[in-house]
Protein backbone atom coordinates (compact mmCIF):
# COMPACT_ATOMS: atom_id res chain seq x y z
CA UNK A 1 0.00 0.00 0.00
CA UNK A 2 1.40 3.53 -1.08
CA UNK A 3 1.34 6.40 0.84
CA UNK A 4 -1.39 8.22 -1.00
CA UNK A 5 -3.28 5.17 -0.76
CA UNK A 6 -2.45 4.89 3.13
CA UNK A 7 -3.51 8.10 3.76
CA UNK A 8 -6.82 7.95 1.74
CA UNK A 9 -7.75 5.11 4.04
CA UNK A 10 -6.74 6.81 7.29
CA UNK A 11 -9.66 9.92 5.93
CA UNK A 12 -12.06 6.82 5.30
CA UNK A 13 -11.86 5.40 8.66
CA UNK A 14 -11.85 9.19 10.54
CA UNK A 15 -14.99 9.58 8.43
CA UNK A 16 -16.80 7.05 8.77
CA UNK A 17 -15.95 6.87 12.53
CA UNK A 18 -16.86 10.25 12.75
CA UNK A 19 -19.96 10.27 10.86
CA UNK A 20 -20.91 6.47 13.57
CA UNK A 21 -20.39 8.75 16.22
CA UNK A 22 -23.26 11.24 15.24
CA UNK A 23 -25.93 9.26 14.60
CA UNK A 24 -25.32 7.72 17.85
CA UNK A 25 -25.00 10.81 19.64
CA UNK A 26 -28.81 11.32 17.58
CA UNK A 27 -29.85 8.07 18.34
CA UNK A 28 -29.00 7.64 22.25
CA UNK A 29 -29.50 10.96 22.83
CA UNK A 30 -33.41 10.79 23.38
CA UNK A 31 -32.60 7.46 25.54
CA UNK A 32 -30.33 8.58 27.96
CA UNK A 33 -31.69 10.71 30.88
CA UNK A 34 -28.32 12.65 32.83
CA UNK A 35 -29.01 14.80 35.92
CA UNK A 36 -28.87 18.49 35.35
CA UNK A 37 -25.56 18.37 37.54
CA UNK A 38 -24.12 15.64 34.95
CA UNK A 39 -25.20 18.08 31.89
CA UNK A 40 -24.21 20.80 33.43
CA UNK A 41 -20.32 19.46 34.03
CA UNK A 42 -20.76 18.05 30.28
CA UNK A 43 -21.52 21.46 29.31
CA UNK A 44 -18.66 22.99 31.18
CA UNK A 45 -15.99 20.17 30.42
CA UNK A 46 -16.79 21.42 26.64
CA UNK A 47 -16.53 25.09 26.86
CA UNK A 48 -13.12 24.52 29.13
CA UNK A 49 -11.86 21.98 26.27
CA UNK A 50 -12.08 25.02 23.60
CA UNK A 51 -11.01 27.31 25.67
CA UNK A 52 -7.65 25.32 26.45
CA UNK A 53 -7.19 24.67 22.18
CA UNK A 54 -7.82 28.43 21.82
CA UNK A 55 -5.44 29.95 24.60
CA UNK A 56 -2.97 27.01 22.95
CA UNK A 57 -3.32 28.57 19.62
CA UNK A 58 -3.14 32.05 20.46
CA UNK A 59 -0.15 31.64 22.72
CA UNK A 60 2.07 28.94 20.67
CA UNK A 61 3.06 28.56 17.00
CA UNK A 62 4.92 25.09 17.33
CA UNK A 63 7.01 24.78 20.15
CA UNK A 64 7.67 28.33 20.29
CA UNK A 65 5.90 32.00 21.92
CA UNK A 66 3.64 32.98 19.16
CA UNK A 67 4.90 36.92 19.97
CA UNK A 68 3.45 39.59 21.74
CA UNK A 69 1.39 40.94 18.80
CA UNK A 70 -0.62 37.95 18.66
CA UNK A 71 -1.41 37.66 22.28
CA UNK A 72 -2.10 41.33 22.30
CA UNK A 73 -4.71 41.16 19.13
CA UNK A 74 -5.93 38.09 20.83
CA UNK A 75 -6.49 40.04 23.82
CA UNK A 76 -8.08 42.66 22.04
CA UNK A 77 -10.50 41.00 20.43
CA UNK A 78 -11.40 39.18 24.07
CA UNK A 79 -12.18 42.57 25.33
CA UNK A 80 -14.15 43.42 22.56
CA UNK A 81 -16.08 40.20 22.87
CA UNK A 82 -16.43 40.54 26.35
CA UNK A 83 -18.05 44.53 25.76
CA UNK A 84 -20.25 42.37 23.13
CA UNK A 85 -19.03 43.78 19.32
CA UNK A 86 -20.39 42.47 16.67
CA UNK A 87 -18.04 39.77 15.57
CA UNK A 88 -16.87 41.68 12.57
CA UNK A 89 -15.69 44.45 14.66
CA UNK A 90 -13.44 41.60 17.07
CA UNK A 91 -11.87 40.20 13.75
CA UNK A 92 -11.33 43.10 11.88
CA UNK A 93 -9.64 44.97 14.93
CA UNK A 94 -7.80 42.21 16.38
CA UNK A 95 -6.33 41.36 12.54
CA UNK A 96 -5.63 45.50 12.77
CA UNK A 97 -3.84 45.79 16.49
CA UNK A 98 -1.92 42.34 15.11
CA UNK A 99 -0.90 43.99 12.00
CA UNK A 100 -0.13 47.01 13.39
CA UNK A 101 2.02 45.57 16.24
CA UNK A 102 4.41 43.69 13.69
CA UNK A 103 4.68 46.31 11.20
CA UNK A 104 6.33 48.56 14.11
CA UNK A 105 8.63 45.33 14.18
CA UNK A 106 7.37 43.77 17.47
CA UNK A 107 6.83 40.30 17.29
Amino acid sequence: MTSHSLMIAGIAVLAAGTFLMRVAGYRLGSRLNFSPATQTMLSDAATTLLLAVAATSALFEGHHFAGYARVTGVSVALFLAWRKAPLMVIIIAAAAVTALLRGFGIQ
